[in-house]
């Protein structure tokens, strides 16, 4: 199928329908490849979280060790081990407390370091029974052990709340040869990772949440609330059974879970990210793109819409109007087109107009050239005005003649003589004198006629005249009212059974003289009214009518020739309600 066989408005449409389901696919393309591209988003910023949690874990037991082996060699935590109730403790004591305090002053995350022996137990965070359990716990273990996520069992009400990381390490004798190697204790250090210098999400960030756990279950979430990170805990089950040594992937119903657990340690840290969260973004941002989609397209609707109303809509009507002119001829008359748009189109059109006016006015020197070659053009307009008189004439006078025999016949009155008068006066205004005529000659020649028909049918016509003093002069070609008159008695009163009225009037509008007859005889069926409308207005100069209303007709034909078509006579009728004919000719103020 090929667009250039429909019209330009169609070819618009159809492109614009393929527009609207190209942002459609677009969008559902973009939605696919969004929640594509942020589910991989979200899994590689799962995974490099987790791989740089696990190196800086790494980092923070090599810190720990270290700070670890930095104690273990301090005398005054062996001797106050070895002796923790002499008349030296309180020397131990406050030195150790300036070792602490220096650790938790470089190390902000230290937030405990407790002493446990047989017979000191020292914390500000655990209670001895606790620490005793850490003691028994690591046992006669070497190296640094971990006891995971603790919180403080205290229930003093200025506790210290939050969860720590947990480390301990057994001490040994170092500084005195009579306990050299000797297991005298151990120290438990907790670390606040709220303070340490993990550099973790902490806060909420999209749909990952990040959570810290340990073999025991116990877990410090992140950037999550501790509901949440207790239910990514239960949907991970058993730790210890799905990772060892590398991340692994769980899927749940609501969660894409990543584990990494890290060596050594005990801890597990959990990636978890929340399907519903991660496709309530993906629909967000789907929402905007679409909103953007649409934005563009209504953006691009403003433009084809004004391109359809400037360029596609006069093209249409250009080409329709086109069409209308080859279907139907112009015959020296066509409404001009116009149309709105680009000037590119207006240009086109009022060029369009031009060409029409050239070939209007061609059209008519050609037809007189044509006229020419048999006769001239004057001669051609006298014979045929004759001819039309002639047409007039033998009807008329079969009239006059026929009442003036049935008047003898009925009575002889002086009646006679004033039809003969009127009669003599028609002759002479038909054979003698100029063809144009002032309005008020032509007006005594049909109150002549009048004056016969009156006779004709007395009591059964009233003539109303209404003739303004300023048209009385104005000239006109002969015969124009009389036969419109004539056509409004014969055809509208005289068929009427009761008495009828004739108004004649005569007045000046926009530059012309407009005569209006009228009557209210029998009217004209409406078949036929339209039909003499048609002949009036299909006038051409040539002669081609006959049957009913040659009058009407003539009267139209001779106006054609003599004045042109923007001038002629106009019919109204109703049947039973009578008729009105009105006659449009130029002004002229006098005789030329």
């Amino acid at each position: 199928m090929k667009l250039s066989k429909f019209s330009i408005k169609k070819q618009f449409k159809i492109i614009l329908a393929c527009l609207l389901v190209l942002c459609f696919a677009l969008a559902t393309i973009s939605y696919m490849a969004l929640d594509n591209l942020m589910v991989k988003n979200a899994t590689a910023y799962a995974r490099n979280t987790a791989q740089k949690f696990d190196d800086e874990m790494q980092y923070l037991f090599k810190r720990i060790d270290s700070i670890f082996t930095s104690l273990l060699f301090d005398q005054n935590i062996e001797r106050l081990m070895l002796s923790p109730y002499t008349e030296d403790t309180q020397r131990y004591i406050n030195s150790t407390l300036v070792q602490f305090s220096s650790y938790s002053i470089m190390n902000q995350d230290i937030s405990d370091i407790a002493l446990i022996t047989d017979e000191l137990s020292w914390s500000n965070f655990f209670d001895s029974k606790t620490l005793l359990k850490f003691a028994q716990t690591i046992g006669g273990k070497y190296g640094t052990q971990s006891f995971g996520i603790q919180s403080t069992p205290l229930k003093i009400s200025n506790a210290p709340e939050g969860q720590r990381l947990v480390f301990g390490r057994n001490v040994y004798g170092m500084h005195d040869s009579a306990h050299y190697g000797e297991h005298l204790g151990s120290i438990v250090l907790s670390i606040d990772p709220a303070k340490s210098p993990i550099s973790l999400p902490r806060a909420e960030r999209g749909s990952t949440s990040f959570v810290l756990a340990d073999s025991d279950g116990d877990i410090f979430p992140f950037n999550c609330s501790a509901e949440i990170g207790a239910d990514i805990l239960a949907q991970s089950g058993q730790l210890s059974e799905f990772c060892q040594d590398d991340t692994c992937v769980l899927e749940t119903q609501d969660y894409l879970i990543y584990i990494t657990p890290v060596p050594d340690a005990g801890y597990y840290m959990i990636s978890a990210i929340d399907r519903q969260a991660l496709n309530h973004d993906v629909i967000q941002a789907s929402i905007w793109i679409v909103l953007v989609v649409l934005a563009a397209f209504s953006i691009l609707v403003a433009l084809m819409y004004t391109i359809l109303r400037n360029m596609v809509t006069p093209l249409e009507q250009f080409s329709r109007y086109i069409q209308q002119i080859k279907e139907s001829p112009l015959s020296g008359q066509y409404k001009e087109l116009v149309l709105d748009g680009c000037s590119e189109i207006r240009t086109l059109n009022q060029s369009f107009a031009e060409l029409l006016e050239e070939e209007e006015r061609l059209t008519a020197e050609l037809y007189d050239a044509t006229v020419n070659l048999y006769e001239t053009k004057l001669g051609k307009k006298q014979a045929e005005l004759d001819f039309l008189r002639s047409q007039i004439n033998p009807h008329f006078l079969y009239n006059a003649l026929e009442s003036i025999r049935d008047i003898a016949v009925e009575q002889n009155t002086p009646e006679i003589a004033s039809i003969a008068g009127a009669m003599g006066k028609l002759f002479r205004y038909n054979v003698k004198g100029s063809a144009i005529v002032p309005l008020k000659q032509e007006f005594e020649i049909t109150q002549a006629y009048l004056d016969i028909q009156q006779a004709r049918f007395p009591d059964k016509l009233n003539v109303i005249y209404s003739i303004r003093e300023n048209v009385k002069d104005v000239p006109m070609i002969k015969f124009l009212l009389q036969p419109l008159v004539e056509n409004a008695v014969y055809h509208g009163l005289e068929p009427k059974s009761e008495k009828g009225t004739l108004f004649i009037g005569a007045r000046l509008q926009e530059e012309a003289l407009l005569i209006t007859i009228q009557d209210d005889g029998v009217g004209i069926p409406e078949g036929q009214l339209k039909t003499l409308r048609e002949q009036l207005a299909g006038m051409t100069r040539v002669n081609d009518f006959t049957g009913r209303h040659v009058g009407l007709l003539n009267v139209q034909h001779r106006i054609l020739l003599t004045y042109g078509v923007k001038y002629g006579i106009t019919v109204e009728s109703q049947e039973g309600i009578g008729t009105r004919v009105l006659l449009r000719i130029p002004y002229e103020e006098k005789l030329q």
